[in-house]
């Protein structure tokens, strides 16, 4: 996994692998129940992750390359508004609907 993946969000920790060693039944027991992902880190560098099983997907490089591309267009303002829920599900609707859905 690369260095700058994008979280998800919620709770995540650093340790170093000297005390993981120590904490490992606790940290899985924090990833499986508590969705706490722990990153394990050695000399400064990270190495690893223990992430929840079921969030494990957000780290695949398709979702990743989403979540950058989500981000890119945040930034550069590519985004709409709605007055209301009413709104955007018509809006959601009509696209369906283009889509041939």
């Amino acid at each position: 996994m690369s260095e700058n993946a994008v979280p998800l969000p919620y709770e995540v920790q650093e340790m170093t692998t000297t005390e993981a060693r120590k904490h490992l039944p606790e940290l899985v027991n924090m990833a499986a129940y508590g969705h706490v992902t722990t990153v394990l880190v050695r000399d400064g560098r990270r190495l690893a992750r223990i992430v929840p099983e079921e969030d494990a997907w957000v780290y695949s490089p398709a979702w990743q390359e989403k979540l950058r591309q989500a981000e890119a267009d945040l930034d550069a303002g590519r985004t709409q508004t709605f007055a209301d829920d009413e709104e955007f599900l018509s809006h959601l609707d009509s696209i369906d609907d283009q889509a041939g859905g």
